[in-house]
C-alpha cells in the first residue's frame, strides 16, 4: 500500500509540474487577490490611447531613416531616427549557447521578431512626433553620458530625446522634452509601447511564459498572454505602473517616471498578413503646454536578464518578472537560500545539493514518519502474501482480513501519505526556482555538466536518478498485485527517459533527494529490523 502511495505521489508530482505548465499557457497569473479593473476601449480621444498613429504600424515613408548605435558595457542598442524607438537590443555578456563562439543574446529586434520598444509624445489629435536627427551615428555611453536626438520641426513643435546611462548595467534612461514654439497651447502626453511577435518557442515539457505583463499599485503584477490580446483589447486605468514583455530568463520593460499623473495601460493585436504582432502600451494623462513653455517626460527602459536582486531596486514589483508561478511565496525564499549557499561554495550545482540537504533536514521528522510506515508495511509483506493466496479473488474477504492485520499490528496504511503530500509544494517550488533562475543558465557543475539549465549531454545524471529510484523500490514493500509489480518495475525506466529531457540542475536535485531518502530509509529499516 505505502509502496503504491510513494510511487503514485511521484507520478502526482510530475503530473503537477506538467499541469502547471499547461495552465500557464492558457491562464494569466495574478500575484494578489485584487480584482483588475477592466473596461472596454472607447472612441473618446482623451480616453483611448489606441487612436495614436503608432510608428510600428506607420505606412512606409519615402525618406530612408538611419539608426544610431549606442553601446554601454553590457548593451548594444540601435535607435531608429524616424521615431526615436529602440529597434535592437543585444546583451553583450550573455551568449545564446554555452560556447565562446556563440552569438550574443538579442532581445529586441525589429527585423527578425517585430520587437520594438517605443517612447514618444502624443497630442490630443492622436499624432506622435517623428523625424529626428543626430549629430552622431554611434556613441559609447559611460555613466553620465547622453545621446541627444532632435526633431526636424516644421510645425513649431520642438522635441528633444535624451538617452543616458546612469550605471545600472541594463537600464537606459530617456527624457523627452517638448517645447511649444507655436502661438497656441497644445495638449500632450507620454506614450510608451512594447511590441513583439509570437515567434518565441519554448520546450513543451518545460514551458515558461512568453508574453506581456504589467504592474500597478492596485492590482500588482499581472500577465496578459498573446491569446488574450488576440481575443480582446484591454484598457486599464491605473497609476504608478510599468509594462513589459517577458520571456524565459530575459525581459524588456518601460518604467514611466511621471508618477504624479494618472496612466492607462492597454493592449492591442497589431498583426498583419505577414506576421502576428502584439503590443502593450502605457500613456500618461494629458498636460497642457502653453506657447513658449516646455514639458519633460521621463522613462526608464530595462532590457536584460531577470536578476531579482538587481531589478528589485529599479521599480516596485519589477522582481516579480522572475516568474515562479503560484508558489512564489515558497520559491522566492528557496532562491534566497540558494543564492546565499552559492556565495559560500561558488558553484550552483553544489548549492542545489546543499539546499536539498537543508530541505531534507527540515522535513526529517515528516519523512521519518513516512518511512517508518513503509518499513512496517514491508515487515507485513509475507502475511499479506499469505492472505492473498488464501482468499484468492475474494477481494472483500481479503480486505477484511488485511484490515484486521493492520489493527493487530497497529499499522496505518496511509501513514506515509501526509508527509509526502506536504513536501510536494516545496518540490514544485524548487522546480520553478531551477527552471526560472537566469543564474542557472550556462552555470557549470562538475566535469561533463557545463550548463545546469540544459539537459545532461551524456544522460549520466538521469541514469543515476533512475538507478536511485530502483534502489528505493527495493527498500519499500512491493504491491500485492503481480500486475502492479510489473508496472512499477518499469517506473525507473520511464522516469529516466522523462528526466533525460529536463535541465541537469533539476535532475541533480531529484537525484540528491533520492540518495538522502535512501540513506534515511535504510537506517530506519535497520532500526526496525526490516
Amino acid at each position: 500500500m505505502n509502496k503504491r502511495l510513494f510511487l503514485y505521489s511521484a507520478f502526482f508530482f510530475v503530473a503537477l509540474l506538467l499541469y502547471e505548465s499547461w495552465v500557464s499557457q492558457f491562464t494569466s497569473v495574478e500575484n494578489t487577490n485584487s480584482t483588475m479593473n477592466e473596461v472596454p476601449l472607447t472612441n473618446d480621444v482623451d480616453e483611448d490611447p489606441t487612436n495614436a498613429k503608432d510608428v510600428q504600424q506607420a505606412k512606409p515613408q519615402s525618406k530612408v531613416y538611419e539608426n544610431v548605435e549606442v553601446r554601454t558595457k553590457n548593451l548594444k542598442l540601435k535607435i531608429d531616427l524616424e521615431s526615436g524607438s529602440v529597434i535592437y537590443a543585444e546583451l553583450l555578456n550573455y551568449k545564446n549557447e554555452f560556447s565562446p563562439d556563440s552569438a550574443n543574446v538579442v532581445i529586441i529586434d525589429r527585423d527578425s521578431s517585430n520587437y520594438i520598444a517605443s517612447a514618444n509624445l502624443q497630442d490630443s489629435d492622436g499624432n506622435v512626433f517623428n523625424d529626428y536627427t543626430s549629430i552622431k551615428n554611434s556613441l559609447v555611453l559611460d555613466q553620465g553620458d547622453t545621446l541627444t536626438i532632435t526633431r526636424n520641426q516644421s510645425d513649431g513643435i520642438a522635441v528633444r530625446k535624451s538617452y543616458y546611462y546612469e550605471g545600472n548595467p541594463y537600464l537606459i534612461s530617456l527624457d523627452q522634452t517638448l517645447t511649444n514654439n507655436t502661438s497656441e497651447p497644445i495638449r500632450i502626453r507620454q506614450y510608451n509601447t512594447i511590441q513583439r511577435g509570437d515567434d518565441y518557442k519554448s520546450n513543451a515539457m518545460l514551458y515558461t511564459y512568453t508574453g506581456a505583463a504589467y504592474y500597478d499599485e492596485e492590482n500588482k503584477f499581472n500577465k496578459i498572454d498573446f491569446d488574450e490580446i488576440k481575443d480582446q483589447n484591454f484598457l486599464y486605468k491605473t497609476k504608478s505602473s510599468w509594462i513589459s514583455m517577458l520571456e524565459h530568463y530575459f525581459f524588456s520593460a518601460w518604467i514611466p517616471q511621471n508618477n504624479d499623473s494618472s496612466e492607462s495601460i492597454y493592449t492591442r493585436d497589431v498583426s498583419d498578413s505577414f506576421s502576428n504582432k502584439y503590443l502593450i502600451g502605457v500613456v500618461s494623462s494629458y498636460i497642457t503646454v502653453k506657447p513658449g513653455d516646455s514639458q519633460t517626460f521621463s522613462s526608464k527602459l530595462y532590457v536584460g536578464p531577470k536578476l531579482s536582486e538587481e531589478i528589485s531596486s529599479i521599480s516596485p514589483g519589477l522582481d516579480l518578472t522572475v516568474d515562479y508561478g503560484v508558489l512564489t511565496f515558497i520559491s522566492a525564499p528557496l532562491f534566497w537560500i540558494l543564492s546565499k549557499l552559492y556565495v559560500l561554495v561558488g558553484n550552483w550545482g553544489w548549492s542545489i545539493i546543499l539546499l536539498t540537504l537543508l530541505i531534507k533536514l527540515l522535513f526529517y521528522k515528516l519523512s521519518e514518519t513516512s518511512y517508518k510506515s513503509m518499513a512496517k508495511m514491508k515487515k507485513l509483506t509475507p502475511r499479506m502474501t499469505a492472505l492473498k493466496e488464501r482468499y484468492g479473488d475474494d477481494k472483500k474477504k481479503f480486505s477484511e482480513a488485511l484490515m484486521k492485520v493492520y489493527k493487530e499490528e497497529k499499522v496505518n496504511p496511509l501513514g506515509g501519505c501526509l508527509p509526502i503530500l506536504i513536501q510536494i509544494p516545496v518540490f514544485i517550488a524548487l522546480y520553478w526556482v531551477i527552471i526560472e533562475s537566469v543564474e542557472m543558465r550556462h552555470a557549470p557543475f562538475i566535469g561533463w555538466i557545463e550548463d545546469l539549465s540544459s539537459k545532461d549531454p551524456f544522460f549520466v545524471l538521469p541514469i543515476l536518478m533512475g538507478l536511485s529510484m530502483f534502489v528505493q523500490q527495493k527498500l519499500n514493500p512491493p504491491p500485492a498485485d503481480p500486475t502492479q509489480q510489473k508496472i512499477f518495475m518499469f517506473l525507473p525506466i520511464i522516469f529516466t527517459l522523462l528526466f533525460a529531457t529536463f535541465p541537469s540542475g533539476l535532475v541533480l536535485y531529484w537525484f540528491a533527494n533520492n540518495i538522502l531518502s535512501i540513506a534515511q530509509q535504510y537506517v530506519i529499516n535497520k532500526r526496525l529490523s526490516v
